[in-house]
């Protein structure tokens, strides 16, 4: 006969953002797989989401072994309450089962999770593991881009990331550093001057995933030409892109802001129908930018990219 008592845990927090926001977070797998059971040593190399009730969940982590987080939802309620099972059948098989309920409070909400059925030698790992993940959850709608169309044919994403501003600047403007969140290739820092970019997504992380069939020209790296058009250093930073003889422009702009940097970067002249894929680079260039000034381990490029990119195609326009 089994007497194991078994444990219930119980943390509160608050989040400077919305109850939609917050509830969101954990539905989306792009955003998930950011913070929900990532640590920062590990890479997050799938994530699958069936946010419907009965649907199922399972992420996999990466870190010198792989280690599956599975669950079933049972309550969907946005964006008040989210109720699923949850194991780690590579240490444990049994299932347990976590509640998150989300109360609007002024501008931003409170989060109370509840995880029950838990056994007692594992209650305080558990306690402290949903104490990082929440802490990570908070970092992730901090730092979350936003994306605008300020014109139709320029896109803008703000970004805050970890400083200090000259840190930043080394990673827009030095081959090595630049190399591990969008592309190699040394820039002369003069308002004219030329250079060559060469892209190799599948090497930004430790994984290799190719590149889906929709993108097989993109398999074995790309090269492009490029122009200085703006240099302040470490505040601007522009240079066309694409096409040399109808180039469309990109450029950085950094501000301090604390102990982060506000990071803006404007492509303009694009056209309309390069929207949407422009959208889903920049947007999966600045998640690994962000992992890596972080110290954490960025995600494989080409399935985050997949998933930005159907966002923007069904957003259109907006």
């Amino acid at each position: 006969m089994n007497t194991t008592t078994l444990r219930s845990l119980r943390l509160t927090r608050h989040f400077d953002a919305s109850a939609e926001r917050v509830f969101d977070a954990w539905l989306d797998p792009t955003t998930a797989g950011r913070w929900l059971f990532a640590t920062d040593s590990g890479e997050m190399v799938d994530v699958t989401i069936d946010a419907r009730v009965g649907g199922r969940f399972s992420f996999t982590r990466r870190d010198g072994e792989d280690v599956e987080h599975v669950g079933e939802y049972l309550e969907i309620d946005r964006p008040r309450r989210l109720v699923f099972t949850f194991a780690v059948p590579k240490f444990d098989p049994a299932v347990t089962r976590v509640t998150l309920d989300i109360t609007p409070v002024g501008k931003g909400c409170e989060l109370v999770l509840t995880h029950e059925d838990v056994l007692p030698d594992w209650a305080d790992a558990t306690q402290q593991g949903w104490g990082m993940i929440l802490g990570h959850l908070e970092e992730n709608l901090h730092q979350q881009p936003t994306r605008q169309l300020v014109a139709p044919d320029t896109l803008r994403f703000e970004r805050l990331l970890p400083g200090p501003i000259e840190r930043v600047w080394a990673y827009l403007t030095e081959s090595e550093k630049r190399g591990q969140w969008l592309s190699s290739g040394a820039m002369e820092l003069n308002v004219g001057s030329r250079f060559e970019l060469h892209f190799h997504h599948v090497e930004l992380s430790r994984t290799p995933v190719p590149a889906p069939q929709r993108f097989r020209d993109h398999a074995d790296g790309v090269t492009s030409q490029h122009q200085i058009t703006a240099c302040d250093p470490p505040r601007l930073l522009g240079f066309t892109w694409g096409n040399p003889a109808q180039p469309s422009e990109v450029r950085f702009e950094l501000t301090p802001q604390g102990d982060e940097v506000r990071l803006v970067v404007t492509h303009s002249r694009l056209q309309p129908g390069d929207i949407p894929t422009t959208s889903g680079g920049w947007h999966t260039h600045l998640d690994v930018l962000a992992d890596r000034l972080a110290g954490r381990q960025p995600q494989p490029f080409w399935p985050i990219f997949s998933r930005h990119l159907a966002h923007y195609e069904q957003a259109g326009s907006a």
